[in-house]
């Protein structure tokens, strides 16, 4: 881009412009056409070979959900799978009957209809996922990303970066053989534990029907604990002892990542979201130094390497990265991440 109007100046008059459509939307008088996000499934090429997924596509046909600031989340879900479906807004804090957990007064999303949904979002990284059978661990996620009035005003161009770890197996063949039960057994297992719901402390609703998972599902305990197995036989279950066949990096392999052109010397914030099943991974700047600026943990560091884990509440977070200036226009490549649970590294 030429120095005559270069990506700052544009930055600069986009803003100027734009500060009538980032009001609230009761400011303008007028709501806008919900956002419309459809699930449905999709094939992925993963080292030369086609998989078929699930996938979360959004009006600009990017995974996902992008709001502007004082945006309201008024989207609808058009279920598009073929099956049954339930999304929930990662980090988010709608109405109960919004949030895309399985109670029994909000049941899944027949395949064919469409769900409205209708509240004011917490401004961050956060991401969305299905709830709905083992849909998750084959990619029904993406990124839901609430943007505010001062990230604006940064002059920093944004990058999301959404990780996974990546099996051919179905995620039923993956729980059987770490449970040591059938597919069948496995799937079963499943749609109990989807049938007792977490507590949100909202006196509004539902209460689980039984408290503890142990004691709707006989023989389950918890990641890394001792568990029966079949016969009576004690065995040892670590939910990270899983082979991958990969590890995705916005739907790509860590050895063909997307590349991303960034202005030399420039401000980038990058969004990490770790929608793994059960791996961590560590982010490495190489040259380059990042500042984060919010993560779950809330610890912002400056450092060469981030880390982005992925316990009961997956990591999100976002890094201020400063570019070195020494190099022209730079190409970035997006997926430079190691794994640290799981088989492979």
């Amino acid at each position: 881009m030429s120095k005559s109007f270069s990506r700052r100046r544009f930055l600069r008059t986009a803003l100027a412009a734009s500060v009538v459509p980032i009001l609230p939307d009761a400011a303008r008088g007028t709501a806008p056409a919900p956002k419309r996000l459809v699930a449905r499934t999709r094939v992925l090429e993963v080292n030369g070979r086609p998989a078929k997924v699930f996938g979360l596509t959004g009006p600009d046909g990017r995974p996902g959900i992008r709001l502007a600031a004082g945006e309201r989340f008024r989207v609808e879900l058009a279920n598009e799978t073929g099956t049954r479906t339930l999304v929930h807004w990662h980090g988010q804090l709608p109405p109960w009957t919004q949030d895309g957990f399985p109670w029994p007064q909000t049941p899944p999303i027949t395949n064919g209809t469409v769900q409205p949904y209708d509240y004011a979002p917490i401004p961050g990284t956060y991401w969305m996922h299905s709830h709905h059978d083992m849909q998750e661990q084959s990619l029904m996620t993406a990124p839901l990303i609430v943007h505010s009035a001062a990230e604006l005003r940064e002059d920093r161009q944004e990058v999301v970066l959404m990780l996974h770890d990546f099996t051919f197996r179905t995620p039923e063949e993956v729980l059987a053989g770490l449970t040591g039960t059938s597919v069948a057994a496995a799937q079963a297992m499943a749609q109990k534990t989807e049938e007792a719901p977490v507590d949100k402390g909202d006196a509004s609703v539902p209460k689980p029907r039984v408290v503890e998972m142990a004691a709707r599902v006989p023989g389950m305990a918890m990641p890394g604990m001792t568990m029966s197995g079949p016969g009576g036989m004690q065995m040892h279950m670590d939910l990270n002892d899983v082979h991958y066949d990969a590890f995705l990096a916005n739907d790509r392999t860590l050895a063909d990542p997307q590349i991303v052109r960034v202005e030399r010397g420039g401000h980038i914030r990058l969004r990490v979201i770790n929608g793994a099943s059960s791996s961590q991974f560590w982010v490495d700047l190489g040259e380059l130094v990042g500042r984060a600026v919010a993560t779950d943990a809330d610890h912002p560091r400056r450092e060469h390497e981030l880390a982005f884990f992925d316990a009961e509440d997956r990591a999100t977070g976002d890094a201020h990265i400063v570019g070195n200036g020494r190099d022209a226009d730079r190409n970035h490549q997006v997926g430079q991440a190691s794994a640290e649970d799981g088989d492979d590294r």
